[in-house]
């Protein structure tokens, strides 16, 4: 409802901590592998850990609260989030940092499509991609913030600082959620499936962790995610109200859209290890490396609003395709040898017109096209367990090319999937709706 934007800000300002997160990270990860004696890509499962809960809870969350309310899943989140910050300062091996990973992703899981949901429904139909947008210049907003204060606080007081600060912030969330009303429900059409909901999750996480992993531990989890897949697909063909309508999800646009998705989260995981070669190969300070995102930081924030407002007029599958090849020319600056400092910020220029096209509202308003109106929340948790893939899987598969190639193979590849992105948007049709 219009009347209920006043508390629009509330919901964006929940969005921007687990936004903020995802970005301040970057530049402690090399600090973060020497504090616990390991790899750089062993540290990158910390970032799978993470987005890997985040797809478990998202899966649940967004179903969830379209039935039973999405201010509740909202304050759970942020509660869970802000408590698993503070462990993960306190850790004091891997195992309890990625434990402490693994409970943020699943708090952050709850706020982000309940929160987008909730934003949605406060703007005409026909705005709701300017909506969108809005989120979108909260993560931009966070992509400036992050690098910067994750570098600095990291240089300067280590790298559990970069956690701690986002207990502060997740308590000042959970005061003004109280001015929150409660959302409107629908239980009309039942609650989902419960059960088919962790069965899903489990799948799912799963078969991340079978991508990852090296073998022989493969098969096993593997083997586990076909076992959890096939209990899921019982429970959906059993249950009075499936867990999830995947209906829309059976046609040409929508499996295309979501292979989309996945194809955005890949790009994001590349991006996570920018910080990483530009002190390796710039020769930044760990301070320096979050300073050299601003250029990507400042472009995705400025264009995140304009794009909700082109996603409106255009279309989101044009913009999206604007967003990708700019990203993949990002991967062929960053991945070209003999790399300066001038083509570096060339680089992140394009990489912050990409994240203004690609993530928040063209992907979020092309799933959303293709669910009704009171599916808001499972729409958009659908879309994000796709890109979440992408970004689980990314950070093993680009970690190990570093690792065996150097850093112009993670570029490189990320280059070629941007382009295959584009192509399969094309044959995208989504008709004009909720």
């Amino acid at each position: 409802m219009p009347g209920e934007r006043r508390f629009l800000w509330i919901y964006l300002f929940g969005v921007f901590i687990g936004a903020l997160d995802t970005n301040i990270l970057g530049p402690a990860l090399p600090l973060i592998a020497h504090a616990f004696s390991t790899t750089l890509a062993w540290t990158a499962w910390t970032i799978t850990a993470y987005t890997a809960a985040y797809i478990a809870s998202t899966v649940l969350a967004g179903p969830g609260g379209d039935r039973i309310g999405r201010r509740r899943f909202f304050v759970i989140g942020i509660a869970l989030f802000g408590l698993a910050s503070l462990l993960a300062a306190l850790s004091p091996n891997l195992p309890v940092f990625l434990f402490a990973r693994i409970l943020q992703g699943a708090g952050a899981g709850l706020v982000y499509p309940n929160a987008q949901a909730e934003g949605m429904r406060s703007f005409p139909k026909e705005k709701r991609g300017t909506a969108l947008g809005l989120f979108g210049a909260v993560f931009g907003l966070a992509a400036i913030i992050g690098p910067n204060l994750g570098g600095l606080l990291a240089q300067t007081l280590g790298w559990p600082s970069i956690f701690l600060v986002n207990v502060p912030l997740a308590a000042v969330v959970l005061i003004l959620s109280r001015r929150l009303p409660d959302s409107e429900p629908h239980p009309a059409g039942g609650v989902p499936d419960a059960w088919g909901g962790v069965l899903f999750s489990l799948a799912l996480v799963s078969l991340l962790l079978a991508l990852g992993a090296g073998s022989p531990l493969a098969l096993v989890w593997l083997a586990l995610a076909v076992v959890l897949a096939i209990g899921f697909g019982v429970r959906q063909r059993r249950a009075a109200v499936p867990f999830l309508d995947t209906e829309p999800l059976r046609t040409t646009s929508g499996t295309l859209m979501m292979v989309a998705a996945g194809i955005i989260g890949l790009d994001l995981a590349a991006a996570v290890f920018v910080p990483a070669l530009a002190q390796h190969q710039l020769h930044f300070s760990v301070l320096m490396s979050g300073v050299a995102l601003m250029p990507a930081a400042v472009v995705g924030a400025v264009l995140a609003g304009g794009a909700g407002v082109l996603v409106d007029r255009i279309g989101a599958s044009r913009v999206l395709q604007a967003g990708l090849l700019a990203a993949g020319l990002g991967g062929v600056l960053l991945a070209l040898p003999h790399l300066g400092v001038g083509r570096f910020i060339a680089a992140m220029a394009l990489f912050g017109f990409g994240t203004a096209f690609t993530l928040g509202a063209p992907i979020n308003r092309l799933a959303t096209q293709l669910y009704r109106p009171e599916q808001v929340g499972e729409a958009l948790s659908l879309v994000a367990v796709a890109r979440a893939v992408g970004l689980t899987v990314g950070p093993v598969v680009f970690g190990l090319l570093i690792t065996g190639s150097g850093f112009a193979a993670p570029f490189w590849l990320l280059a070629a999937i941007s382009v295959v992105g584009v192509g399969l948007l094309f044959r995208v049709v989504v008709p004009p709706a909720a």
